[in-house]
């Protein structure tokens, strides 16, 4: 008995001692890892990624690969099925024991062969990170968007990449369609991870650039082009260019932004979606023993809304061609305009118009008032129809004849005339001609 409680202690022992050796390895950054919430992590043999791994909510690795052979970070639909995809490639009989090591302990077994394969580290570059100033009284605009403290401090070379990348930026003198005149911006799209790999290894890091001007070109194209439908007298609607008199008027952020919907359109082309149907198709007809990559057409129509874009154009197809989601592996999730003023060459149109709206609502506050009270002027007067209405009613109803009803009812209107509603005189004699007497409510009050 005794020797077997030695026994089972040192089983215990051993399997202790070999987690916090696991423990101390993987604070070395050798054999094991952990993995930042939020971002993916990419493994290398040498040179060569041999495995993607991403600690994101709600998401895994495909099973499917597109067109290019690159899996995509799509939808998962369980946590189940997430932590199954996480461990998918894992040695076999280990699945079970790196699963605990990571509920437990946040930690995932890289390989017996380490150094040779490791945690891939990469460079992205010297505008990897922007923020948003904090807003001062006289800051210019154009100082809004700023380098984040963080990147100096770590400097631009990472060990993953993040799943949700804010990327403020600021724009000068962009044209609007009517040409007469220029708005500054600063814009905060939001970027969402999808084909890990293409940034970190085909991009080799140097894809932020890429996606600014995925971006300005949109929203040059967005302003130069947009149509506004303005209603004439006659009540048909002119289709005329933006000008900066519409500019003012239009929903700059939220549901009716005029950035929003037109931009989700640069994240891919109807011929990008047809490519992934079609090899889903050639994959089932070929009945090959490897999973289809149907989960991406899903995917695609999910995150683009079902929104994409017919036919890119000129400028777009030399930028990004079938979309930002194939060039550069990132989706445009949302762009929020967070700021803008006049350029400087449009700054004597601008206070012009804004002078004038200040004005037109000037006369619309003033109109509401006049309107305001010529309703209640009216109620007034259809509350004294109804009260004489009644009386007269009241009257013929006890026997009165309607043309002394009528009678009663114009020394009524001649008692309030002379004293008013709240006039205290409660007696008025009408006699002939010329004699009238009227009796106060009260005598005058004496004082001694």
């Amino acid at each position: 008995m005794f020797e077997l409680l030695i026994i089972v202690g040192l089983v215990v022992g051993i399997a202790v001692l070999a987690i916090v050796i696991m423990l101390l390895l993987n604070s070395l950054g050798a054999y094991f890892v952990e993995l930042d919430k939020g971002t993916t992590t990419f493994i290398i043999a040498g040179k060569t990624p041999v495995e993607i791994l991403p600690n994101v909510d709600g998401h895994k690795m495909s099973e499917g690969v597109d067109p290019e052979g690159q899996y995509w970070l799509i939808s998962a639909k369980s946590e189940d099925d997430r932590i199954a995809a996480l461990f998918r490639n894992s040695m076999s009989g280990t699945a079970g024991f790196q699963k605990w090591l990571w509920k437990r302990f946040g930690v995932k077994f890289i390989s017996p062969y380490w150094p040779q394969t490791r945690v891939h580290k990469f460079d992205i570059g010297k505008d990897g990170r922007h923020r948003l100033a904090a807003r001062g009284k006289s800051m210019p605009l154009s100082e809004r968007v700023i380098d984040s403290p963080l990147s100096k401090k770590e400097g631009s070379v990472v060990n993953s990449l993040r799943f949700i990348v804010p990327r403020p930026m600021y724009m000068e003198g962009v044209e609007l369609g009517g040409g007469d005149s220029k708005v500054n911006l600063v814009l905060l799209p939001v970027f969402q991870q999808v084909i890990p790999s293409l940034p970190v290894f085909n991009l080799m890091g140097e894809f932020f650039p890429l996606l600014d001007a995925s971006v300005e070109t949109a929203v040059m194209d967005c302003l130069a082009t947009h149509i506004v439908h303005e209603k004439q007298d006659d009540e048909t609607e002119k289709k005329i260019p933006l000008t900066f008199y519409h500019w003012l008027k239009l929903a700059k952020s939220g549901g009716e932004s005029l950035f929003e919907p037109y931009l989700r359109t640069i994240n891919a082309n109807k011929s990008y979606r047809k490519e992934l149907e079609e090899l889903h198709s050639k994959n089932v007809v070929a009945n090959k023993n490897l999973p289809t990559n149907s989960e991406l057409v899903d995917y695609l129509d999910k995150i683009t809304h079902n929104e994409l874009a017919k036919e890119a154009t000129p400028e777009e197809l030399k930028i990004a061609p079938g979309g930002i989601i194939k060039r550069f592996g990132f989706a445009l999730i949302s762009i929020r305009l967070v700021e803008w003023e006049p350029h400087k060459d449009s700054k004597d149109l601008a206070k012009a118009l804004m002078a004038k709206e200040t004005q037109a609502h000037t006369a619309e506050v003033v109109r509401k008032e006049a309107e305001g009270k010529r309703d209640a002027i009216e109620a007034v007067a259809k509350a004294e129809s109804s009260r004489y209405e009644r009386l007269v009613t009241a009257l013929v109803n006890k026997g009165v004849t309607p043309d002394v009803a009528a009678g009663v009812v114009q020394t009524q209107l001649r008692t309030e005339n002379i004293g008013g509603k709240d006039s205290k005189i409660v007696t008025y004699v009408e006699g002939g001609a010329s004699a009238s007497v009227m009796v106060a409510a009260s005598s005058p009050t004496s004082t001694k």
